[in-house]
């Protein structure tokens, strides 16, 4: 379509907008402020709530799953009430091949045929026959048969053929079989399984898109047989002929192997009148031989069947009087939107054809049907006047026929009059049999013909339901003189002679037409009899697309409440192959249909077929009376008898067929002719440009597909609909066709995103003279192949996919990640006889007034005392760790470590110190609840990074050798021995001991020393008389009345997890209680002094390893990648420890933060890589974002943690005694190692080994700036740095306008531009397709990264506490089109904005009435998103022309009013100026409820029709604007009214969130629902 350049005036409507600072509202104030009154706000809470309540309450008393079955359905989608009809309607064949067919079917074996017989003589058959010799021959190897191809194809005119010989294929054939049509063979996987599939059935134009565009899926040189169904449409431009000349005929010059093919058809000459002589036949026979390649063959000149099997058919004429046309009333005044016109002048066409008493009715369900144009923005009440004037169509033409002014046959003309009568006598059925019942198909020209007349009938049917016919006269045909009435009715004019004649038709019992139109059972009748026999008519039709007769005929009314009109709809799509079905089955016996099914539904059984306009041409004559092959089936041909021959008569057709049937039967037999391929000599150009080397040969191949003048518009404008735009794009005509090419005479201009010098495509002066039409293509063919040369169309000549940009960006842009040098963990070996192993002794010291205190009380001389030293395999840092924890029972504990010395272990010594290990931790680490110990594993050792075991030091620093054997000795001792070693206690113990009770051995105390009592004593509470009666009564345990009693002590709490390093100011006093010396037994380590020092030891390890890893990641980062070493270096360990840490750790810190920023920060290096690239600067923003997501991807920098062998050093494991254990330690029970350190040393998930890159990045920008992440990035692989892109700007002598600059200026707080043309760009809309300047995508799309990075970077150092979903709701807020859009048009940035859209000055109005208003805040505006897409590329304009520093200042400024306002809120300590006004409404409401509610916005004439509960639709104006719905679970929490879509989701979410965080037990109450 040839577009012109809009006027220039909508551009000026923005200058003479108001700005002056008078209209704009107060930012911070404008951000606070609710959407609702406080008044408005609490009635609004209170009725949601009891709303909720209600709910709640129907929930508790009937359950939640009778709730859904009332409720659910309320927010789902409409969906089509039918389901699929997946019957196969194939059958097997069983019979035997009659001789002819024998015959046709040898000579296809034999070479290329076409197959020349009636319908209904088995042309299906013969290719099912010859593709089981084919499967057979390809089974057993045999190339001389084609056996060596792989797949066959079979190639038919429309879909209802495919699904016809699909199930065809399946009921005969015991092979894969798939069918390729429009819809099915989109998908990847639909094309995968055509390729696997033995056969393929595909339609004509699904095959030549796979043929041109997916030759590894489908591919004639791994094609044996080629059947083509219906071919004699292989003439022309028909796509048959296409794929012949395209793919099968080049395989036969190159002499490359290539398909069999078998032809099928009834009419090989279409193109045929009754003056084409003999002669003419045989040219016309030897151009579809030559391009078919093949030989007809048909019967021979004397054979039996050459008469009878195409002349069996009864062929009727009826003739009609034309009457003078009814006019429908005038439509002019009634404010209809445009386009309803042409669709009004449809029904007028209806009027004329069959009278005002059939299209009465189908306006009445019109009227009902019909919905809202939403494409081409029909406004509501439009739609509402269209249904008016349906309504009133109606009432017009009814009152027409009540008042006898519809003509002299009772609203119908004579030609409805006469199809009536002749579909009542035909269906008449005498014969009594079911297989004998009359079926017909009656085939109009219009498709809403055939819609209108099925409706009629089905009404008809449904008053005869009611008995509301009781004044119709019904005629009373005999049963024996059907062809004496059929005589009167096509020979005598007068045979009805008032018009109430014509309602003759007994209608039977009528149900709807998703039930398939099944008659009801009578009450007395028999249920087994078959349904066709209870009804006289039950008619159905089969047309293209009936929902877009009126646009749109969409249902959206509700599936529960209004089941029953919903089941009615008229105008729905139903399942072809459905629809066969119920043909077959008699469930239906008249089809109304267009020539969508003259070739599509095979009937065997079809007693009458029924022209109902004049015949058009031969084939449909031959193809329409195909239909009927019943015994003496008829053929009725509807004519005005008073026009002269402008149609085709029926004994033309007549004659023109016997014609060619008799010449192909004289025919002599010849050899196949050769064929020459006149369309392949080239134009040999000896131009070098590619395009116009395209032009002059009319078509442009790649390596993979090929695309001519026929196909050339149609790809370009594929493209251009592929490309990733805003989807407010494609509501309308009007915004899509900004992103479509222009036509022009001489010239051709490609979408706005392309570059302006790439822009325009140029016709050669050789081509001016052509045909318009064939220009057109010419530039389209020269602009696929720029499109093609830029990598914008991939070899296919398809537009990129997703699968396509990231292959492509990795083959071009990304280098293999390098890998790591291999290096072992650790180089451990354990020492044998002849060998020693060197150890780095710490002492581990610990502090604490508590704790030193409790020291002391254990040990009374220096040489007592306990120290813990950390035996490290290898040096560690000097700069270890002070840690302090907060112990409840000892208060603050320090603990350091310090470098002692080193020491030579022997074998001997070595076990010795793993066994103190050991012993430490079965009695601090282990679950003494389950009978299982921890044992040292050398192997272990191996795999860890900085290997350790615990040992002690003597009051020298040296490893206390002697203390050591004692402890491992105490541990070996048996219970027996350990029990009596308490035995033998006297009064005064030499130092305090660990015992368990007997009685409870999980417990442990600190005995002293004997306390004085005995048994027989009395007890320390009035419940017990004495010890021995506590025991007895509580234990059933008799002791010695004189047994001694022990002062005792309970041991310390052993904490399991991390614990705060809070220092508490008293720490909580453990009690003495007396202990029975013979219920006691020594603990394993019986010493309290050493299990005092390993209190806090495994806390104190953990964040060691933890520490260590961080200086591992270091050192490891250091020797592979310098630069990452380097940076990592300087960064303090906390710092790199907090990146390191996986949120299972469930620590207090974990990399969320970090890797939130460090995704910003990727984002950025990512948009500058890609724009400093020559090979992706041009791209369009769509594309540019697909090649931005596959350079951040998961899979990418998962796969770089992993080649960099950063992955080892994620930290997982929680301090928790089932994940974590300290070196070399593992788990023994009954004496069998059990594998459960798989959890500590799991490889984390990919998501986590991505995170971790993505923090160190964030890291790594936080301490050294964007400049050494880059450099990092590139460094490891997971960005790149080419920056060869032509910086220098092709239109900078184009003048800038000053005010823009000052605008700008003091917008974005910058002292100058250096380029300020990209000033120009960036306020330049892609409507302005005259200008030679980009549209300000590509900056738009610059500047969202940039905004993204500098939000993101003052929100982390804003406020440490924030977590990372509260970070996600304020960066949301900060970076909405409501805050961008708000911010531009306060500071009169719409005024700069050059386009060519005529909706925007309306929409900047609308917006600056919503701020004028001043009323209800922030988010209950709409603005254009063009003024947030420009603040955004006036950003990505500082970026490119001043640098990253002055980008992220640039965006803070912009963004400096709501960034005052979070920080005022925050700091604030008034408790009722919250975060919650200043938060986005939909993203906090997702935060508070984690996302298990659903927000909608309806459009308001539909949310009537849904009937959802809790808001008032009385108002007239909820048909106009948007209801936004929030609900959980189909339960509705919030309905609001707002004009517009974004303003009522926004609104509604924020009335959810107030209403939930003044009712928290609601939330609760939710989530519980299931």
């Amino acid at each position: 379509m040839k577009r012109t350049h809009p006027d220039s005036s909508y551009q000026g409507t923005n200058k003479e907008m108001k700005t002056s600072t008078e209209s704009r509202p107060n930012e911070k104030d404008f951000v606070f402020r609710s959407p609702f009154k406080p008044e408005q706000q609490t009635q609004n809470i209170r009725t949601c709530l009891e709303n909720i309540n209600r709910d709640l309450a129907y929930i508790q008393s009937h359950g939640y799953d009778e709730f859904t079955k009332h409720r659910a359905n309320y927010l789902e989608e409409d969906a089509d009430v039918n389901k699929k009809d997946n019957q196969n309607l194939g059958s097997a064949f069983t019979g035997e091949l009659r001789d002819y067919q024998i015959f046709m079917l040898e000579r296809a074996k034999k070479g290329n045929t076409i197959v020349h017989l009636g319908t209904g003589m088995g042309k299906t058959l013969i290719g099912i026959m010859l593709i089981k010799d084919f499967l057979a021959c390809t089974n057993k190897g045999n190339a001389a048969a084609g056996g060596s191809k792989s797949q066959i194809l079979f190639l038919v005119p429309s879909i209802a053929l495919a699904v016809q010989h699909t199930d065809s294929l399946r009921a005969n054939l015991p092979c894969r079989i798939e069918t390729a049509c429009h819809t099915s063979s989109h998908s990847a996987k639909a094309r995968k399984d055509i390729a696997a599939a033995d056969i393929v059935v595909a339609t004509h134009g699904s095959a030549l898109n796979l043929l041109k565009h997916y030759q590894d899926i489908l591919c004639l040189t791994n094609v044996c047989l080629l059947v083509i169904d219906e071919c004699h449409y292989a003439t022309g431009d028909h796509n048959y002929a296409t794929i012949l000349r395209k793919f099968y005929h080049p395989l036969k010059e190159g002499n490359r192997p290539r398909p069999r093919i078998l032809g099928l058809t009834a009419s090989p000459l279409i193109n045929v009148s009754i003056r084409t002589n003999e002669e003419k036949l045989q040219s016309l026979l030897s151009e579809f031989e030559s391009i078919m390649d093949s030989r007809l063959v048909g019967f021979p000149s004397d054979h039996k069947l050459v008469n009878s099997s195409f002349s069996n058919v009864e062929q009727v004429v009826i003739e009609y009087q034309p009457r003078e046309n009814t006019s429908l009333p005038n439509h002019d005044n009634w404010k209809l939107h445009v386009s309803r016109k042409n669709e009004i002048n449809q029904l007028q066409y209806l009027c004329n054809e069959v009278g005002p008493r059939v299209t009465a009715a189908y306006a009445a369900k019109l009227a009902r049907e019909v919905s809202r144009n939403e494409f081409d923005q029909e406004t509501s009440q439009q739609c509402e006047n269209l249904k008016s004037y349906l309504s009133y169509v109606e009432n017009h033409l009814n009152e027409l026929i009540v008042k006898d002014k519809a003509g002299p046959y009772g609203g119908h003309t004579d030609k409805m009059r006469k199809l009536e009568r002749l579909l009542m006598t035909v269906l008449k059925d005498d014969s009594g049999s079911v297989e004998q019942t009359p079926v017909g198909i009656v085939f109009v020209k219009q498709r809403i013909t055939a819609i209108a007349l099925c409706n009629y009938f089905r009404l008809k049917g449904k008053e005869k339901a009611r008995s509301l016919d009781d004044e119709l006269s019904v005629l009373e045909v005999c049963p024996g003189d059907h062809m004496n009435q059929l005589k009167e009715l096509t020979h005598d004019s007068d045979v009805f002679k008032d018009a109430e004649e014509n309602n003759i038709m007994d209608f039977g019992t009528f149900t709807n037409n998703n039930s398939h139109m099944i008659p009801q059972v009578p009450e007395n009748g028999n249920s087994s009899r078959y349904p066709a026999r209870d009804n006289l008519l039950r008619c159905d039709f089969v047309v293209r697309r009936p929902t877009h007769i009126f646009k749109y005929m969409n249902k959206t009314l509700n599936k529960c409440r209004l089941k029953k009109l919903e089941v009615d709809w008229l105008h729905q799509t139903e399942e072809i192959r459905s629809i066969i079905r119920k043909l077959r089955h008699r469930e239906t016996n008249v089809l109304f249909a267009t020539s969508i099914v003259e070739e599509g539904v095979d009937v065997e059984a079809c007693s009458f077929v029924i022209s109902f306009d004049a015949l058009q041409n031969v084939k449909s004559f031959i193809q329409m009376k195909g239909r009927a092959r019943q015994k003496d089936a008829r053929f009725f041909v509807f004519a005005d008898s008073t026009t002269d021959e402008k149609h085709l008569s029926l004994e033309n057709a007549s004659s023109v067929e016997s014609m060619v049937h008799r010449f192909i039967a004289r025919r002599e037999v010849e050899n196949i002719q050769e064929f020459n391929a006149s369309g392949d000599n080239f134009v040999d150009c000896l131009l070098e440009c590619a395009e116009e080397t395209a032009m002059c040969r009319e078509e442009y191949r790649t390596s993979m597909s090929s695309v001519d003048l026929s196909s050339s518009k149609s790809l370009l404008n594929r493209y251009s609909l592929s490309v990733p735009i805003d989807p407010s794009y494609r509501t309308s005509k009007q915004a899509i066709s900004l992103h479509m090419p222009m036509y022009n005479d001489n010239f051709l201009i490609l979408p706005s995103h392309i570059p302006p010098d790439m822009r325009v495509i140029n016709l050669p002066s050789l081509f001016h003279d052509e045909p318009r039409k064939k220009k057109h293509s010419l530039m389209a063919l020269a602009a696929c192949v720029r499109l093609h040369k830029l990598g914008l169309l991939n070899d296919r000549l398809l537009p990129l996919s997703d699968v396509d940009m990231k292959s492509w960006l990795i083959e071009n842009a990304l280098n293999e990640i390098p890998s790591c040098k291999d290096t072992p963990l650790c180089s451990f070996q354990t020492p044998c006889e002849s060998t020693t192993i060197v150890v780095y002794l710490y002492k581990l010291s610990q502090y604490g007034n508590t704790f030193s205190e409790e020291e002391k009380s254990f040990s009374s001389c220096d040489d007592s005392k306990v120290r813990l030293a950390v035996a490290s395999l290898s040096p560690l840092p000097g700069d270890l760790p002070i840690l302090s924890y907060c112990h409840s029972e000892l208060g603050c504990i320090e603990c350091t470590l310090s470098y002692v010395g080193t020491e030579e272990l022997s074998e001997y010594h070595w076990h010795r110190l793993t066994d103190f290990h050991c012993v430490i931790f079965n009695a601090r680490w282990r679950r003494k609840s389950k009978r299982r110990w921890l044992t040292f594993d050398d192997e272990l050792v191996s795999r860890h990074r900085n290997p350790y075991v615990i040992g002690c030091l003597n009051s020298n620093d040296e490893i206390h050798w002697r203390y050591i054997d004692s402890i491992i000795d105490d541990f070996s001792r048996s219970e027996d021995e350990r029990k009596e070693a308490v035995r033998s206690y006297d009064g005064t113990l030499v130092s305090p001991r660990v015992c368990c009770p007997t009685y409870n051995p999980t417990a442990s105390y600190i005995l002293y020393k004997a306390s004085g009592k005995i048994s027989e004593d009395e007890f320390a509470t009035s419940d017990f008389k004495s010890f021995r009666e506590y025991y007895a009564t509580k234990y059933a345990l008799e002791i010695d009345p004189k047994g001694r009693m022990f002062r005792a002590r309970r041991i310390w709490e052993f904490p399991q997890s991390s614990i705060s390093s809070h220092r508490e100011q008293h720490a909580k006093q453990i009690p003495f209680i007396d202990l029975p010396q013979e219920l006691c037994a020594e603990s394993i380590v019986a010493d309290p002094l050493l299990i005092l020092h390993s209190i806090v030891l495994p806390q104190f390890l953990y964040k060691l390893e933890r520490f260590l890893t961080a200086h591992s990641v270091i050192k490891h980062a250091t020797s592979n990648y310098p630069t990452l070493g380097k940076c990592l270096s300087t960064i303090p360990i906390e710092s790199i420890t907090e990146a390191l840490t996986a949120k299972s750790c469930s620590e207090a810190i974990s990399y969320d933060r970090l890797e939130w920023l460090g995704d910003a920060v990727l984002k950025l290096l990512h948009t500058d890589a890609l724009l400093k690239w020559k090979r992706t600067s041009f791209l369009h923003e769509g594309y540019l974002s697909l090649l931005r997501s596959a350079l951040g991807s998961n899979q990418r920098l998962c796969n770089c943690a992993n080649v960099t062998g950063i992955v080892n050093f994620i930290l997982l494991a929680p301090l928790s005694r089932a994940e974590w254990k300290p070196c070399g330690l593992r788990f023994l029970k009954q004496d069998v190692i059990e594998d459960d350190d798989n959890l500590r040393l799991t490889t984390p998930s990919d998501k986590v080994c991505a995170d971790v890159i993505e923090s160190l990045i964030g890291i790594i920008f936080l301490h050294h700036g964007i400049n050494s992440s880059m450099s990092v990035a590139c460094e490891l692989g997971i960005s790149f740095n080419y920056g060869d892109a032509d910086d220098s700007i092709t239109w900078s002598d184009l003048p800038v306008d000053s005010t823009l600059i000052d605008f700008a200026v003091s917008f974005l707080g910058v002292e100058k531009f250096q380029s300020p043309q990209l000033l120009v760009e960036a306020t330049t809309h892609q409507s302005c397709l005259h200008k030679p300047v980009p549209s300000y995508q590509r900056l738009e799309w610059i500047g969202d990264a940039v905004l993204c990075l500098a939000i993101r970077e003052w929100l982390f150092r804003f406020d440490a506490n924030f977590t990372v979903p509260r970070l996600v709701v304020l960066e949301t807020t900060l970076e909405c089109n409501e805050s961008l859009a708000f911010l531009g048009f306060q500071k009169g940035l719409c005024k700069f904005i050059d386009h060519r859209d005529s909706r925007l000055p309306k929409r900047f109005e609308t917006f600056q009435r919503d701020l004028e208003k001043m009323e209800r805040g922030l988010w209950c505006t709409d603005p254009p998103k063009v003024i947030s897409d420009v603040v955004e590329a006036l950003l990505g304009a500082t970026h490119v022309d001043l640098g990253f520093a002055q980008g992220q200042k640039s965006a803070l400024h912009v963004l400096k009013p709501i960034i005052q306002s979070i920080h005022l809120l925050t700091v604030s300590p008034d408790p009722s100026r919250s975060l919650k006004g200043v938060l986005h409404p939909k993203q906090h409401l997702y935060q508070m409820t984690g996302g298990i509610v659903r927000v909608r916005a309806y459009k308001g004439d539909k949310f009537r029709r849904l009937g959802i509960l809790g808001l008032s639709l009385e108002d007239k104006k909820v048909t106009e604007g948007y209801i936004g719905v929030v609900s959980c679970k189909g339960l509705v929490i919030a309905t609001v009214w707002e004009s517009s879509s974004r303003a009522a989701v926004n609104v509604c979410c924020s009335l959810a969130v107030d209403l939930l965080l003044a009712n928290p037990l609601i939330l609760d109450k939710l989530r519980d629902l299931h």
